[in-house]
């Protein structure tokens, strides 16, 4: 225990969750009156977990004790950073999709080094595989085991990983605005904020503004939606007009979703015709487990679906 000088990486403290002024306070008065009963957790001298309790410590004098940590690069830091903070009960959904997110992008680089130094748990035979077909193993056994340690499908974490990247690019032009997006205090669906990283930085900034000078607690992303839907100046700085209709080209909005409502009673029959027809006790343990398996994707998958219908319903 002692007064030690660590490092702060800013990317790695943006992964942690802020705390409210009123948990901040009560941290730092149980640091001051217990002492820091739970250490710092350090990679090669840089904070990777403790970052609020480092700041009280040090403003106060409190010695605290240090865990060192390591990791063979730092994607492999990150990824712990966020499966740590993904154990956290008190994150957003919209910061649970993004660590998610987060995790997978990094983690997938990690087990391509640790496949290729035979570190890997479960080692990918890459033997025969040219990179292309390596780089698909690893982000598919990756994609699997983040979405089993968290509930959901492959094919959501993968999603997942779509809106961090979307995050990450409002982030490099609106900074500001995306802890407003992560804490809930703008009501964003997933599709809109990919729809949102191709804004140019000025819309972003006219859209953090709004935000900053709204007095509720939160802001629907339909209020913001006229900072950046009006017609684009031309550079005689008319207003340009939008095509006609008979330029358009024909597109109807409901095809996918028709198609997909004509297709699960299909499903449901299969699922019928096996259950009426196979004798479960004559069923091989590895078929019943493969079928296990599938149903759960098809189960998270269509929980997802259903989640993305009512966000898009309510903002």
């Amino acid at each position: 225990m002692g007064l030690r000088k660590l490092k702060i990486d800013e990317e790695f403290r943006h992964l942690i969750r802020p705390l409210r002024q009123r948990e901040y306070a009560q941290l730092e008065q149980n640091i001051l009156s217990d002492g820091c009963r739970d250490p710092i957790v350090v990679w090669n001298g840089v904070i990777v977990d403790g970052h609020n309790r480092y700041e009280i410590c040090m403003r106060h004098g409190v010695p605290f004790g240090t865990k060192e940590m390591e990791f063979e690069c730092r994607e492999a830091a990150i990824a712990w950073i966020c499966a740590n903070q993904l154990g956290r009960r008190n994150i957003t959904e919209e910061t649970r999709k993004f660590l998610i997110g987060m995790q997978y992008e990094n983690e997938k680089v990690v087990t391509k080094i640790r496949n290729r130094l035979g570190k890997n748990q479960h080692s990918i035979d890459t033997s025969d595989m040219s990179e292309a077909e390596e780089d698909r193993a690893c982000r598919h056994w990756t994609a699997r085991r983040i979405a089993e340690e968290n509930n959901v499908s492959a094919a959501t974490v993968q999603k997942y990983a779509f809106y961090t990247r979307a995050l990450e690019e409002i982030g490099k032009k609106e900074p500001k605005l995306v802890p407003k997006i992560l804490s809930g205090q703008y009501k964003i669906a997933h599709k809109h904020v990919m729809e949102m990283a191709e804004l140019p930085a000025q819309d972003l900034r006219r859209i953090n503004r709004k935000i900053e000078r709204n007095p509720a607690e939160f802001m629907q992303y339909k209020a913001t939606r006229p900072l950046f839907q009006t017609g684009k100046c031309d550079a005689a700085g008319e207003t340009s007009s939008a095509p006609s209709v008979k330029d358009m080209p024909e597109y109807d909005p409901d095809a996918e979703i028709s198609s997909l409502t004509l297709t699960i009673p299909s499903w449901q029959s299969s699922i019928e015709r096996a259950k009426n027809t196979a004798d479960l006790t004559c069923v091989s343990q590895q078929a019943k487990g493969n079928l296990v398996r599938a149903l759960n994707e098809l189960r998270n998958t269509i929980a997802d679906l259903l989640s993305e219908m009512e966000e898009d319903e309510n903002g």
